[in-house]
């Protein structure tokens, strides 16, 4: 596949997913057994809160692919004896899976393909000189506070209820907001495909058609 075969097919899938995000279908995730919910804005929040090693990108281990599968499993219940029966079996299922190289890869493919899918509608904008900025200065407030109070007045939401959205649908809404309210506003492209056209750019500086 050439570099404008991939951009197509990049794009399309981006294009499909955001489709989905507002449709009664959606893209399954199923992760050592457990079929897996949409990533929240409560757990993005709550596995950054606990530094897991999948957010972070530090080296999986058991226990943090076993607690992120946990966290966004369509089983997840507060009942005691079930959680606990639940997660014995869980466990087992994910140590098995590392016992092989190939069953660990596919495993953590699924989770990091279920996060991946959650950030491809990341907000991010162009600023005045073309790329995107970043300031030194430490903010008033804290990014997640600016998430939950710019959903929550623009729809007439709690805060509470922001926090169960699937992020992929907080973050097209937060683009959306920006889009309608801030004049001159651009948004960058979605990652992947920023990824791409410098491969592509990586490519001519090589010398490759």
């Amino acid at each position: 596949m050439n570099i404008a075969e991939k951009y197509t097919s990049e794009r399309k899938r981006i294009e499909q997913n955001r489709s989905l995000d507002w449709s009664s279908y959606s893209r399954e995730f199923t992760a050592a057994g457990e079929l897996l919910e949409p990533l929240t804005v409560q757990n993005w929040f709550d596995l950054t809160i606990a530094q897991s090693a999948v957010i972070t990108g530090d080296s999986l281990t058991v226990e943090s692919v076993i607690d992120y599968i946990w966290r966004n499993s369509a089983r997840r219940t507060d009942n005691r004896f079930l959680k606990e029966w639940r997660l014995y079996f869980l466990q087992r299922r994910v140590e098995k899976a590392f016992n092989f190289a190939e069953s660990a890869a596919a495993l953590i493919k699924v989770v990091f393909e279920h996060v991946k899918e959650a950030f491809d509608e990341f907000p991010q904008a162009m600023a005045s000189g073309g790329e995107s900025g970043a300031k030194n200065a430490m903010p008033a407030v804290t990014g997640e506070a600016q998430m939950l109070d710019e959903i929550a007045h623009r729809y007439g939401m709690r805060p509470q209820d922001v926090l169960q959205m699937p992020l992929r649908q907080a973050f097209a809404l937060q683009r959306t907001i920006r889009l309608a309210t801030i004049p001159e506003y651009k948004l960058l492209e979605p990652q992947s495909l920023r990824t791409i056209k410098s491969e592509y750019l990586q490519d001519l500086n090589n010398g490759i058609k």
